[in-house]
């Protein structure tokens, strides 16, 4: 008569399948920890943790662009050079007063046109030796608005 070891008859079990989603507990567990699974309530609807957090179009933008640039050609044209290597187009550039804090200057770039067009800034730190990029937001709502009627004007030309 053969007999089974205990490592056999797990590698002949098949794996049970997981339900809705959840991971599968392994490892010894507590009689009572099924109970506590079932009697805990399903998380709500996760938020992002930033409302800026970066696409991904915009972290290429991000990762393209190059203070060594910045010193040696200027702000508009470091980031028109960034937009060209992450696949965007630079649409323009402005004063970031009114707009947003602690910047000197914004420029637009339209990452995509799909499904009205995404886009994404670049702001020039007040001390013109930074640049970053960022996910446009409430307080630039208006000019996100005039972005998409300047790449529509553009696709009529």
């Amino acid at each position: 008569m053969q007999t089974e070891t205990p490592a056999q008859t797990v590698a002949q079990t098949p794996a049970p399948a997981l339900a809705h989603g959840k991971p599968l507990k392994i490892g010894p567990q507590r009689p009572s920890q099924d109970a506590e699974l079932q009697a805990t309530p399903e998380p709500a609807e996760v938020v992002e943790a930033s409302p800026r957090a970066l696409s991904l179009e915009l972290v290429e933008l991000e990762l393209a662009l190059d203070p060594d640039d910045l010193a040696e050609h200027g702000f508009r044209d470091a980031v028109r050079d960034a937009a060209a290597t992450a696949g965007a187009e630079y649409l323009f550039d402005l004063p970031a007063s009114g707009l947003v804090r602690d910047a000197q200057r914004i420029a637009v770039v339209c990452l995509s046109r799909n499904e009205g067009g995404q886009f994404g800034l670049v702001l020039l730190s007040p001390d013109g030796d930074r640049i970053n990029a960022m996910e446009p937001g409430p307080e630039t709502r208006d000019l996100v608005q005039f972005a998409k009627a300047f790449v529509g004007v553009l696709e009529q030309l």
